[in-house]
């Protein structure tokens, strides 16, 4: 047999083609890091925003309990003032 028969002679170079490997690959990595940072400081203002929120309504329903109280013992700088405390203090 002869050395041309099967293809003795050819070479087995790498084609000239489209490769299978991204050519830029090397830039996934930093991409998904980036989105990843990115999403959970979105998600992290959210929270923050949604606890001031919170805050803020609970510091309101305080103050509005602590007005009705002032409303309902008075200042205490007369007599009936302190008589209209202790009837309400009483009738709770």
């Amino acid at each position: 047999m002869s050395q041309f028969a099967f293809g003795a002679n050819k070479s087995f170079n790498h084609p000239t083609g489209p490769s299978l490997k991204p050519k830029n690959g090397r830039w996934l990595i930093p991409l998904m890091a980036t989105i990843g940072l990115g999403f959970g400081a979105y998600n992290y203002y959210i929270e923050a925003k949604s606890r001031r929120e919170y805050d803020l309504k609970e510091e309101e329903k305080r103050l509005a309990k602590n007005q009705q109280l002032m409303d309902a013992y008075g200042d205490k700088n007369s007599l009936h003032d302190v008589q209209h405390a202790l009837e309400t203090y009483h009738a709770q």
